[in-house]
């Protein structure tokens, strides 16, 4: 049964990031579902929110 979960994402460049919750699926051969428990923003993910990579 798929899973839900919070994501925090931004819609587009320079935006305020927003929680959603997001559903997500079961996991296929040979994958595994884990617990995420905490993560960090590094500064590649800034770079994307910011508008310095991927704007071509």
């Amino acid at each position: 049964m798929p899973r839900t979960s919070q994501a925090v994402i931004a819609r587009s460049v320079n935006a305020p990031v927003e929680v959603v919750t997001i559903t997500v699926p079961d996991p296929g051969p040979g994958e595994a579902v884990v617990k995420v428990q905490a993560c960090g923003v590094c500064h590649t993910d800034l770079h994307y929110k910011l508008g310095g990579i991927g704007n071509d």
